[in-house]
């Protein structure tokens, strides 16, 4: 009877060590997927685009003609430079997947764009609920409204990250 149940003992534990390894298997194959699924793929560049500064002609498409390198001759039109409002503050967008600017404080104003993660922003103003932000963007100058809580904002010791 001793042999028996000492038998039985380890089936047991040998089915719940197999089923304990196989899990542990599964976490990590689970967790290497995510992983290589976060990660976003290399924006593509189609054939009637310039080739940025930097890349390759050869890269920009796949088995067809490489554009030219060298975009036409444009002259560049200066921004004006827009007066920074009283109270107004630099800030970074942080919500990972972007923000929609809207023409209005509310979901049911048209949307006029989006603002990238770590974009930076400049906050003009909230509104009177506290729940959005008036913000113009530095590089084109365009206002809208973004949903608060979703910014933070810049200081002197915190670099913007690319």
């Amino acid at each position: 009877m001793k042999g028996c149940l000492t038998g039985f003992s380890k089936l047991v534990l040998g089915v719940f060590l197999a089923l304990f390894l196989l899990s542990l298997a599964g976490i990590a194959t689970a967790r290497y997927f995510m992983t290589r699924l976060s990660t976003l793929p290399s924006k593509p560049v189609f054939s009637n685009e310039a080739v940025a500064p930097g890349a390759s002609p050869s890269t920009a498409s796949e088995g067809g003609t490489a554009p030219n390198p060298t975009p036409p001759a444009t002259t560049p039109t200066a921004q004006p430079t827009l007066e920074r409002p009283p109270n107004s503050y630099d800030a970074v967008v942080v919500q990972p997947v972007g923000l929609v600017l809207r023409s209005g404080p509310g979901v049911e104003f048209q949307q006029l764009g989006g603002i990238d993660y770590n974009d930076p922003v400049l906050v003009i103003k909230t509104s009177d609920d506290g729940e959005w932000l008036n913000v113009r963007l530095p590089d084109t100058g365009q206002e809208g409204w973004i949903k608060s809580g979703n910014t933070q904002p810049l200081t002197a010791q915190q670099p913007l990250e690319n």
